[in-house]
């Protein structure tokens, strides 16, 4: 089972996932969490507990605003302190299309390699150009 986390500078998460939600007309199940990272020692924290909820064999999947974020950085380091980092899928610069697509497909896709493929393929559905 993948658990699902979306975070990022300020209330990117939790924005992140409530605009995913309104469009998908879905409801977050239990292993879908939102880190405000406002507050970077709160986040440590909050994400830490998160993982105290991966067991054998679950997983993560990470969505976050940029990789150069401070909060970016500091799940990184709990990620390393647990040893999880095997067990992590990390998307950077995640935006509501890939929210989405994470949301549907997180427990239907077996493979890291085909959830990349297919958060890839949504995301990219998701983006529109406008020229003048």
């Amino acid at each position: 089972m993948r658990k699902l986390v979306l975070f990022g500078e300020g209330n990117f998460g939790p924005a992140l996932l409530e605009s995913a939600l309104v469009v998908s007309q879905r409801e977050a199940d239990e292993n879908t969490f939102a880190l405000d990272g406002s507050n970077l020692m709160e986040f440590r924290r909050n994400f830490d507990s998160v993982c105290n909820t991966v067991y054998n064999h679950d997983s993560l999947l990470l969505l976050c605003d940029i990789s150069t974020s401070s909060v970016a950085r500091e799940a990184w380091l709990v990620l390393e302190k647990r040893g999880l980092m095997k067990k992590t899928l990390f998307v950077m610069g995640a935006s509501v299309p890939t929210a989405l697509a994470a949301l549907v497909f997180k427990d239907l896709v077996d493979t890291d390699q085909e959830l990349i493929k297919t958060l890839r393929a949504q995301s990219e559905q998701g983006l529109m150009f406008f020229e003048g």
